[in-house]
């Protein structure tokens, strides 16, 4: 529910009498009027007040019937509920609150919202209907009527703050709510709930009565109020007092507080008010209360006490700092607070200004520096200043020289300490997992490197270090790599020497070379050897330094023999489609491929096979090619030639059919009929070129030529009528439900009969339509019972011969 708040405050007065309170209601279900006169045209309904009906001129009023004298203590504060609801169109006509001097008689109708005649007092009015042809209704008027004129729209006579136009929400049918508060010359005006909407200052010094209005004219509405309170001189709120945090022995300052004339005390009840705002005192930390009330001007109202909290807090102890070791000419480190926040640094023991930054020490040189530290708790007191002083100790300066002597397994080094400042103890480690503490060391590597060799030098305070590289790199690792591992009989291969070695004493090394094959040996760095015979060959390389050392590499190297290569043939001919087998004689040594052309087409069949099968598709002569490759031999070629035969071709003609006592049908290769080469095989055993036929079935004739044969086949039909059915089920399942031999007719009959007998050789079914559905082994519509009945058919075919066929016909149920 949408709520509205007037907050009237009216300043200028004088007032000399003392305390004022009152509270005047509208409330309950139904409302209780005690003390309020209520107007003829208003009505209790329920939990509200109904102004006026929705009816047209009418004017609703209800006032307390008691005056109240606001002319010492000028407060009251006014909060009420309303709304307008069952309006005509456009509404009428609003709703009026009022604090007037006069006893309210002569209520005026439409746009007078019900008011009593020449007010004299505060109105606060809802308008809800425009009577001064500008539409900015509805509207919210706060004006101060001096009791000689009466309230007209758009005049702004009594206005104390511009009109809210235009305000929708007065008349949407639900219910709002208002807060008034008139305090001492000033007013404001607030809406459901919100900051006030309205502010003004008028004198108002009366004896007067408290009311409500409403009006309609020539439009209407039901203007209602409920939850009405007015009441005068609240006690005032406490004053905010503040609480304020000190440090033990800072300087404290008097206690304060928002709000107006105000008294202090130490208790929060009873007791006699301080002459003035008390100054705590900070020398023992804890916490203090102190407590505040004001008071309303003339009105003899004092609020309940506020308390002001002083706390005191405790100073910390310094902070605890963990100071290094430092040495000269060695990396800074950085001072660290073991103990202490907010830590400030000062260069002296009293005065000046701290610094959060912890100093950097400075190692350039031996010295001594000083500094002076507090911290700051989480309540901001600040400690006392505790010294911090800081020694930088000499440092030694190691340094050492060194000799060697080479080995083939392991290098001696003799080193001089060289280290100057004062170090009274030393430690070597030499890199390779080795350490030694005497001042001059002999030390031997067993492994060629380059060792990072470091000396420690320390005093009482300090300690450096030094380190060298100690380079013991004179490897000799024989290796190399071949422009080929495997070639052919009478090649060449390059040997590329890739020997790890270096100089020793500044002699290079020396190579010789053994290539296996009983040739020779070579001296050069990189050396070509050509094989004349075929085999695997190890070849040896030695390496050798000037310590002297020496070292071996071995490879195997593999020669392949010349490849030879034939082609050969199961057959010399073959029929079209035939298979046949190529064979292949080949040096399988070093081979890597063989790929097979047929003649036939581009496509080639790799397949390292000694027996290949192939049928060709077309008759022809074809020259069939081999070819070979060797990972380090050339390949070779083989190639051979095969016939292949055409495959004959038979034709005996489309499928047909035969009648029984008809002319025998002649089946014949008109194709190869006139070749003298052709010789011929029929499924019936004949062996010409046409056989008669005089039954149906299918006849398969196969004709050779040349050694390849061909066949084809053709299907004899019966074109007669030859059986007829031994059964039927007439059950109504859709499946052999009726008797009729349908299946077994074709298109050559041209006449058709079909009577059935009973055992008692009584016709139960007769038809002459071939293309009907048959007898449904019923007899005059009745079901006729499981037997064997006699059928008698006769057939006339299409070429004019007749057949008749009688036998017997099960009916199952």
């Amino acid at each position: 529910m949408k709520k509205c708040y007037f907050l009237l405050a009216l300043a200028g007065l004088s007032l000399t009498a003392g305390a004022q309170g009152f509270n005047y209601e509208l409330t309950g279900n139904p409302v209780v009027t005690t003390g309020w006169t209520v107007g003829p045209q208003s009505s209790v309904d329920g939990d509200n007040l109904v102004l006026t009906s929705a009816l047209g001129n009418q004017a609703g009023y209800v006032y307390y019937s008691t005056p109240q004298n606001l002319t010492s203590c000028a407060q009251f504060t006014v909060t009420f509920d309303f709304s307008i609801t069952n309006s005509s169109i456009p509404t009428a006509d609003g709703i009026c609150f009022w604090y007037i001097s006069n006893p309210p008689t002569g209520f005026t109708l439409g746009g007078g919202i019900g008011l009593p005649n020449n007010p004299d007092g505060l109105l606060l009015i809802m308008d809800t209907y425009d009577n001064d042809g500008t539409p900015n209704n509805p509207l919210v008027s706060l004006r101060r009527l001096d009791g000689t004129v009466n309230y007209v729209e758009g005049s702004t006579t009594g206005q104390l703050a511009p009109d809210l136009l235009n305000q929708a929400f007065i008349a949407d049918g639900n219910w709002h709510t208002c807060l008034l508060r008139y305090n001492f010359g000033t007013v404001t005006v607030a809406f459901d709930g919100n900051p006030p909407v309205m502010t003004g200052a008028a004198t108002l010094g009366l004896n007067g009565y408290f009311g409500f209005s409403s009006g309609t004219g020539g439009s209407w509405a039901r203007h209602a109020i409920r939850n009405v309170s007015i009441t005068g001189a609240p006690e005032p709120d406490p004053p905010a007092g503040n609480d304020v945090t000190y440090c033990q022995g800072a300087a404290a300052a008097p206690l304060t507080a928002a709000g107006s004339n105000m008294s202090w005390f130490t208790t929060p009840t009873g007791g006699t008010a301080l002459p003035g705002a008390p100054t705590p005192s900070t020398a023992v930390p804890g916490t203090y209360n102190w407590y505040v009330s004001q008071a309303i001007p003339n009105c003899n109202v004092e609020s309940k006490r506020d308390t002001v909290t002083v706390t005191v807090n405790p100073k910390p102890a310094p902070p605890v700092i963990h100071i290094p070791n430092f040495c000269s000419g060695q990396t800074s480190v950085p001072l660290t607070v073991t103990s202490g926040v907010n830590v400030l640094w000062y260069t002296q023991p009293t005065g000046g200004t701290g610094d959060a930054t912890i100093p950097v020490i400075s190692t350039a040189t031996a010295d001594t520096f000083t500094w002076y530290v507090t911290q700051t708790n989480a309540e901001g007191c600040e400690s006392d200043r505790a010294a911090v002083t800081v020694i930088v100790h000499q440092t030694p300066a190691p340094n050492f020289s060194y000799s060697t002597g080479y080995g083939c397994l392991q290098d001696t080094i003799r080193f001089n300490n060289l280290t100057t400042g004062g170090a009274s103890s030393y430690s070597w480690n030499f890199g390779d997992g080795v350490t030694d503490n005497t001042t001059n060391p002999v030390h031997v590597f067993d492994n060629q490197n380059t060792y990072i060799v470091r000396l420690r030098a320390s005093n009482l305070s300090c300690t450096d270090s030094t380190l060298k590289s100690i380079v013991l790199e004179h490897p000799l690792q024989a290796a190399f790599s071949t422009s080929a591992d495997t070639i052919c009989q009478g090649g060449s291969i390059t040997f590329t020497n890739s020997s790890v070695t270096s100089s020793v004493r500044g002699i290079a090394p020396s190579w010789l070379w053994h290539f296996g094959d009983g040739s020779g040996t070579s001296a050069l760095k990189d050396p070509a050897h050509t094989f004349a015979a075929p085999g695997s060959y190890p070849v040896m390389l030695v390496a050798k330094n000037d310590v002297p050392c020496t070292d071996t590499f071995w490879h195997t190297v593999v020669v392949d023999s010349l490849p030879q290569l034939t082609l050969g043939r199961s057959d010399t001919s073959i029929c079209q489609g035939q298979i046949t087998t190529f064979f292949a004689d080949y040096t399988q040594n070093g081979l890597t491929d063989l790929q097979w052309n047929f003649g036939e087409n581009a496509d080639l069949l790799e397949q390292k096979s000694p027996g290949v099968r192939h049928a060709f598709e077309q008759p022809g002569t074809y020259t069939i090619t081999l070819g070979s490759s060797y990972r380090a031999c050339p390949g070779g070629t083989a190639t051979t030639q095969l016939l292949v035969k055409p495959m004959p071709h038979i034709d005996l003609g489309a499928d047909t059919s035969i009648c029984l006592d008809a002319a025998p049908l002649t089946l014949t290769d008109a194709v190869n009929a006139a070749d003298p080469k052709a010789t011929w095989r029929w499924s019936s055993g004949e062996k010409t070129a046409s056989i008669q036929v005089r039954h149906d079935g299918r006849y398969t004739a196969t004709v050779t030529i040349d050694q390849c044969s061909s066949s084809d086949d053709v299907v004899v039909t019966k074109d007669c009528y030859t059986d007829v059915p031994n059964s039927f089920t007439p059950n109504g399942d859709g499946v052999n439900d009726y008797f009729f031999p349908r299946q077994y007719l074709s298109k050559g009959v041209s006449g058709f009969v079909m009577t059935v007998y009973n055992r008692w050789g009584q016709k139960v079914f007769e038809t002459e339509n071939p293309n009907g559905r048959g007898w449904d082994g019923r007899f005059n519509d009745k079901t006729q019972p499981t037997g064997v009945y006699i059928y008698a058919i006769k057939v006339v075919l299409k070429n004019g011969r007749a057949e008749e066929y009688t036998g017997n016909v099960t009916l199952l149920r």
